[in-house]
């Protein structure tokens, strides 16, 4: 009862901060509400057994890049009287953003049915497979967020028109 019970708590963090990333205007609260669908991603990533995932979207995503975000929009993010911009809810990326979640969700079905969880899963596999023949999908992975970020501060930081 209380797995299922730890499922369902992760499941409404992770779902509360997406729609609270969504609906939010105000950048700081955006950022806070990513945090606490960072941290639902990184406990369904425990909860199924995949440890090391877990750690690292702790320290990357939630330590790493929510920092650099928050500093990007604490140094750029202001209009020319000094006001915070507030950011407007955008319905194709809503649109799109349901449509990423929807084909994740169906992913994930294929991948990891709802009544197993992972079995035989350990923090030394995850990384023999991550670090062997997988690595270089993760570092084009990294490259990608890494280009990604530098767009997203290139648009936010942007000369006067």
């Amino acid at each position: 009862m209380s797995v299922t019970l730890l499922w369902w708590a992760l499941a409404a963090l992770t779902l509360t901060g997406a729609v609270s990333v969504l609906l939010s205007r105000e950048m700081t609260r955006l950022l806070l509400a990513l945090g606490a669908f960072l941290l639902g991603v990184a406990g369904l990533y425990a909860y199924y057994g995949f440890e090391l995932l877990a750690v690292a979207e702790v320290f990357v995503y939630v330590g790493g890049v929510l920092v650099l975000f928050l500093f990007a929009i604490t140094a750029l993010g202001r209009d020319s009287s000094g006001r915070s911009i507030e950011r407007r809810l955008d319905l194709g990326a809503a649109a799109v953003s349901a449509g990423l979640a929807a084909a994740l969700a169906l992913a994930m079905r294929v991948v990891l049915p709802a009544t197993t969880a992972a079995t035989g899963v350990t923090v030394e596999k995850t990384a023999d497979a991550l670090l062997g023949p997988l690595l270089p999908h993760f570092e084009a992975v990294g490259v990608l967020l890494l280009v990604a970020l530098v767009a997203a501060l290139a648009i936010v930081g942007g000369g006067e028109e």
